[in-house]
């Protein structure tokens, strides 16, 4: 008993945690039941069952012999469809991707009921007829194995056509670097639709970045529709990309990774004296899934719960180069006759006379805080890299490590109350802190003597909570 009033507390703490969702990146399945002649079969008995998720639906066709599964979740099904006086009819494997509104008609055949018809799934549903949205489909195989440059799952939507990338960068990013800056067929950026497990993840405050990026590891698949979409996606006039997490399955799986770029594959620059600068990038994570056993409480829990948990951590240090113009180590004394010997124009004038100072030396007080507040500000130049050449003229070179730590922590329950309601919790945590070596909106000329540190910046997400028929909230 105690046990039952504990799991009551915790599915009622995720129905109050979790955020609006209308479930628009569910799929549904329609389809007619008629025998040889074409004519409708009447209360027929179908049934769709996704054994991995432990999904197990069943209708009566109606009048005109119509069914419809609506709210089924991504994944692989099997349709079995049975009448008095019919063959078993079975269709293995009917694969139903993010959002899409699938139709399998059905002819029956006489015969016993003990005889089977089966035919692969993959050779029905393949044409979208029920709904005019145009758009493509990242599958998760795509999602794995094309080669990203950052590891960020918004490059892809440029698979689709229609799709442009306008970010200007040709490396995807996390936090504030998470450019979401993409046009579907010419429209304007900021007005796409970003949408994980049915739930907004547009900040829509910039409307130019994420709320959270979810792992690529952790991604099922994702869907972008470009044009014709229903009303029931709303808000936004440009495209609208549905993102759908993996779930766990009665079976556990997982996997582990890391990616290493590292300065010792680089080769340095003509200025670097043989050494190349500081570059390394580590992205690393695991992901583990399966069903999730709760003993006493419910005895088929392997076909009930089951949970996805990710993780992921970043750790970038990206060289950042000054190659800036600075005052000589004359000039930061206040002796100025490398510039006025260039001409007198160019000569610092003493207010008082109107004259250039005597002997091209102006007066600089070592206490004065004005002056220590600049000369800290502006470095010395460095000794190696003076331009004796051109007088008036020093310059700062200096390479420093950009430093950029990221985590994140993704977390799915899918519980199957009954054959006809599924109630899913999604959970994703952000960390993200760095170091910028100038400040920020600037023009980029300033010196690592000023930065901007954005420190433990975090954002969660409750995306969906929801059952199989209808949102749960």
């Amino acid at each position: 008993m105690k046990s039952n009033r504990t799991l009551v507390r915790i599915w009622l703490l995720m129905v109050i945690l979790c955020a609006a969702a209308w479930a628009q990146d569910t799929a549904s399945l329609i389809g007619t039941v008629t025998d040889s002649s074409g004519a409708a079969i009447p209360n027929a008995q179908v049934a769709v069952m996704n054994a991995a998720e432990g999904i197990s639906r069943k209708a009566a066709t109606n009048g005109s012999g119509d069914f419809l599964f609506a709210s089924l979740p991504i994944g692989s099904y099997d349709l079995t469809v049975t009448s008095t006086g019919f063959k078993k009819y079975e269709a293995k494997g009917v694969v139903l991707n993010v959002g899409e509104k699938a139709r399998v008609n059905v002819a029956l055949e006489v015969g016993a009921a003990t005889t089977e018809v089966i035919v692969e799934g993959a050779s029905v549903a393949q044409v979208e007829t029920q709904s005019s949205d145009l758009g493509g489909t990242v599958t998760g195989k795509e999602i794995t194995q094309l080669e990203l440059n950052g590891r960020d799952f918004k490059q892809l939507v440029t698979l689709v056509p229609g799709v442009s990338n306008q970010t200007g960068a040709d490396e995807g990013g996390v936090g504030v670097t998470a450019n979401t800056q993409f046009s579907v067929n010419g429209g304007r950026v900021e007005y796409n639709n970003w949408e994980l497990d049915g739930g907004d993840n547009l900040d829509n405050g910039s409307n130019g970045t994420l709320n959270v990026t979810p792992s690529i590891d952790a991604i099922g698949e994702f869907k972008v529709l470009t044009s014709n979409y229903g009303a029931q996606y709303g808000k936004n006039g440009s495209g609208t990309i549905e993102v759908e997490t993996k779930s766990g399955t009665n079976k556990f799986h997982g996997d582990a990774y890391e990616f290493v770029r590292n300065n010792m594959f680089n080769s340095p620059s003509f200025l670097q004296d043989g050494v190349a600068p500081p570059y390394h990038k580590n992205d690393f994570g695991y992901t583990v899934g399966g069903p999730a056993y709760i003993p006493g409480v419910y005895n088929q829990s392997k076909t009930k719960t089951f949970f996805f948990w990710s993780q992921e951590w970043r750790r970038d240090r990206l060289p950042y180069t000054f190659n800036q113009l600075v005052p000589t180590v004359a000039e930061r004394s206040g002796n100025f006759t490398d510039i006025c010997n260039l001409g007198p124009a160019d000569c610092p004038i003493d207010p008082n006379t109107n004259a250039p100072y005597p002997g091209n030396q102006v007066p600089v007080s070592p206490s004065d805080p004005n002056v220590n507040a600049l000369l800290s500000l502006i470095p010395p130049p460095t000794t190696s890299f003076a331009n004796p050449l051109i007088p008036g003229q020093a310059t700062f070179y200096q390479v420093t490590s950009q430093p950029t730590n990221w985590r994140q922590e993704l977390l799915r329950l899918d519980h199957n109350i009954t054959d006809k309601e599924r109630v899913s919790f999604h959970y994703i945590h952000d960390s993200w802190d760095t170091v910028e070596q100038v400040p920020l909106w600037t023009n980029a000329t300033s010196f690592p003597t000023v930065q901007t540190a954005l420190p433990d910046l975090a954002s969660a997400c409750w995306p969906a909570c929801r059952r199989l028929s209808r949102p749960l909230c």
